[in-house]
């Protein structure tokens, strides 16, 4: 809480522990992923699988750490080390939060680990239920103030079903999420993934889209730019673009109406223009190529989609003018280089433009709405930031790494 307003970050990070595979995956599967480092370089998090990165040559080889001040070093000195060493754990999260006036966070994660083209489904799944396995450590050391969203298994559609079930009904997880890029040559628009999509209707789960740069893989930007200013300014805007594009011109929401999806961390001031746009062309060729679509792109996304706003997006106003404030969520984005913690929520509150009304929803009833979380999973206390001291270089880990 920051000045009176609850806050709901529903798009939040943690950096994983180095350890998290060897904790929580299954034995069967452990000599299959590993961790490289690059002789002579400090890389973010240079894990393997099957012998390959799981990031693109780019990130490995690069000096992008550097040149967004976000080596290890950067990090402990503003995140406090034994907090970054253990692997941002929950009870030292939800102790950072209150300071920036966070009360409740959604994480998204992990950018790279598993989510390679064309890896094996088996391990991929192994992998979504290792982290959906951490991800219920995290929310019960934060004392339920981080969920993580689960990542899906995109390389085979049955073994999604099959985790996601798992994963609701045995790790507590009510909210799921993939990359937003291509994989094995299928689009999200893909009817492949509707087992997905309606078991996710069913069950009442938000479904995300999340890009992170640096994917060895299909990514916007990676067959064009090699400097950190280039590929970020498109990855994550074009990706989610080309992902909402997808299924809304697929019919995603028109055979699943009730399914709601949110596109993370890829701005929103575009989304009048995008939406605009695809009307036009939908007009122009979607009576031969699209039969299908009883509705315009703006009212499938008015009835199924959300999309975040960064904390200092100051053309968010422009968004609430044409499309209305009911479907903007907001992110922090804690705690990536261009996060502006522990000034994220009060960059918000100073934006001009946009009512105080305006920004209670989008700070809180929206993501309320999106995720619609079970009774319990909510806070019940809220701490006014104003008020709250922490220093990060005081935190003892209660759970040190490695140790289950």
């Amino acid at each position: 809480m920051r000045h009176g307003y609850k806050v709901f970050d529903a798009d939040g990070h943690v950096v994983e522990p180095r350890n998290l595979w060897e904790r929580f995956l299954d034995q069967k599967f452990q000599h299959r992923v590993g961790w490289k480092e690059v002789p002579g370089r400090e890389t973010f998090r240079p894990a393997t699988v099957d012998g390959r990165y799981t990031q693109s040559r780019v990130t490995i080889y690069g000096d992008f750490m550097e040149a967004v001040n976000w080596t290890y070093d950067h990090m402990r000195a503003k995140y406090g080390q034994a907090v970054v060493d253990n692997g941002f754990p929950g009870d030292a999260v939800a102790q950072a939060m209150p300071l920036d006036g966070m009360d409740f966070m959604v994480i998204y994660g992990p950018g790279y680990d598993l989510w390679s083209d064309g890896m094996d489904p088996e391990l991929q799944a192994a992998m979504c239920r290792a982290y959906n396995r951490w991800g219920q450590e995290m929310r019960e050391m934060s004392g339920g103030r981080v969920i993580a969203s689960g990542p899906v298994v995109m390389n085979d559609v049955y073994r999604a079903v099959e985790e996601i079930q798992y994963a609701y009904d045995n790790l507590g997880t009510r909210c799921f999420f993939a990359r937003p890029n291509m994989f094995n040559r299928r689009m999200l628009g893909d009817p492949y993934y509707d087992p997905m999509y309606e078991l996710l209707q069913d069950l009442d789960c938000a479904f995300a889209t999340h890009d992170f740069m640096g994917h060895n893989g299909a990514s916007a930007g990676a067959d064009r730019f090699e400097t950190f200013t280039e590929w970020h300014t498109v990855c994550h805007p074009h990706e989610a673009q080309m992902a909402m594009l997808s299924m809304i011109c697929n019919g995603v929401f028109e055979r699943f109406p009730r399914l709601r999806v949110a596109y993370m961390e890829a701005n929103c001031a575009w989304l009048p223009w995008w939406l605009w746009r695809m009307e036009e062309h939908i007009e122009l060729s979607g009576d031969y190529e699209k039969p299908g679509l009883t509705k315009s792109p703006q009212e499938y996304y008015r009835d199924n989609c959300f999309i975040s706003v960064e904390p200092d997006e100051y053309l968010v106003y422009h968004v609430i003018e044409e499309l209305g404030n009911d479907k903007i969520v907001w992110e922090s984005d804690y705690p990536h280089p261009d996060s502006k913690y522990p000034l994220a929520v009060q960059s918000f509150l100073d934006l001009p433009k946009v009512s105080d009304e305006s920004k209670r929803k989008i700070l809180w009833d929206n993501s309320l709405d999106l995720y619609r979380f079970p009774e319990g999973y909510l806070p019940s206390e809220f701490i006014e930031a104003t008020t709250y001291t922490y220093d990060p270089s005081d935190y003892v880990p209660k759970v040190p790494a490695g140790v289950s």
